[in-house]
């Protein structure tokens, strides 16, 4: 299946897209810079297996600039493609990651005689990671990869503990564990990185952002939409 993103062959035209829709530009040095950033990790999240193809799609059909309409609704509709069970599976994936994430931070270190003790939790937190940013490939709807992108961004800005206590990131923007590099790592390393204000805090967030962007997916794709009493959807 094609990728809404895979259309965009270069980074100069990726940084060209964005630019339009979040408002960024040349003149803004230090967002470019992060965007640049962030570019370079969603071109790493997507296989391209389908480039070719798109690339004679977006020769024909072009993203406008900012000063068309047109653009921000390609963007709004960029998931439709989507179907609910590759939606559902990134729901699922990042609802796990959250629950992961929630039990880490919930860790009683008084109780923790080693890193060891809970390299089981950390390796689900590991596992269930890897499986979002896995989903992610398989969708096209632009916030969450948008989400996805900034989350392995918040990654790599905290590779240095992660990589302390045996915590590495792939190419491709998964996550890898050296257990026996683990279980030699200090505890206040590892509760430095889990608790809470922390590396996971900001994972916890997004991982919670791409549930509900997914749930709110499938029920713009399906129509299946309730309300509250306040107006609110409720899935």
């Amino acid at each position: 299946m094609s990728n809404y993103f895979d259309g965009l062959n270069s980074y100069s035209d990726s940084s060209n897209f964005f630019d339009s829709y979040m408002g960024t530009g040349s003149s803004k040095g230090s967002s470019t810079s992060m965007l640049s950033s962030s570019l370079l990790d969603l071109q790493m999240i997507k296989n391209g297996s389908y480039k070719k193809a798109l690339k004679a799609y977006y020769a024909k059909n072009p993203v406008k600039k900012s000063d068309d309409s047109d653009s921000k609704e390609s963007i709004k509709e960029s998931g439709k493609a989507d179907s609910a069970a590759n939606l559902s599976t990134m729901k699922s994936a990042s609802q796990k990651l959250n629950e992961s994430v929630a039990k880490l931070q919930k860790t009683d270190y008084s109780k923790v005689e080693s890193p060891e003790d809970m390299l089981d939790d950390v390796k689900s937190f590991v596992s269930n990671y890897n499986s979002t940013v896995n989903a992610a490939k398989n969708l096209n709807s632009y916030s969450i990869l948008q989400t996805t992108v900034w989350m392995t961004g918040a990654v790599k800005t905290s590779s240095g503990i992660l990589d302390k206590m045996g915590i590495s990131i792939n190419e491709d923007n998964t996550l890898s564990l050296d257990e026996a590099k683990f279980k030699k790592a200090q505890l206040s390393t590892v509760k430095s990185a889990f608790s809470s204000g922390s590396i996971a805090s900001r994972i916890s967030a997004k991982a919670s952002s791409l549930s509900n962007q997914s749930a709110n997916q499938i029920a713009e794709n399906t129509g299946k939409k309730t309300y509250t009493s306040s107006g609110t959807i409720k899935y």
